[in-house]
């Protein structure tokens, strides 16, 4: 299953802490509903793993941080909509690729059964 999460993707960032709660950035749980709605629009259905994930991070100017904090947010996203909880997630590849434009940020999801074939050449 493949699917497209239009504009700039947002990394997890470290948990905040306020008053004596820890909680997740506003910016990155708004980011996270919208990989979940994506998939979902996508036909993504929660399934047993273990699972096969390539991401495809398109970004534009600016600092672009760490791949894997991009990971974070989108794994985290697909918890109760690909899979019971990310630890289904047998592997990950994650790729940067830079965008010509703002309009042309986006996060490129493959979400693959561990028994397929992983994808260089393409998915088989």
């Amino acid at each position: 299953m493949k699917f497209v999460v239009p504009g700039r993707p947002v990394p997890k960032l470290r948990h905040r802490w306020g008053r004596t709660i820890v909680y997740t950035p506003k910016k990155v749980r708004e980011y996270e509903e919208r990989v979940g709605w994506c998939a979902r629009e996508a036909g993504v259905k929660l399934a047993p793993g273990p699972f096969l994930v390539q991401i495809d991070l398109y970004l534009h100017g600016g600092r672009v941080g760490d791949v894997d904090n991009y990971a974070k947010s989108i794994l985290d996203a697909l918890n109760g909509v690909a899979w019971e909880d990310d630890e289904a997630v047998k592997r990950i590849e994650v790729e940067r690729f830079t965008a010509n434009s703002k309009k042309e940020q986006r996060a490129e999801i493959t979400i693959l059964r561990a028994n397929q074939r992983w994808r260089k050449e393409g998915v088989s």
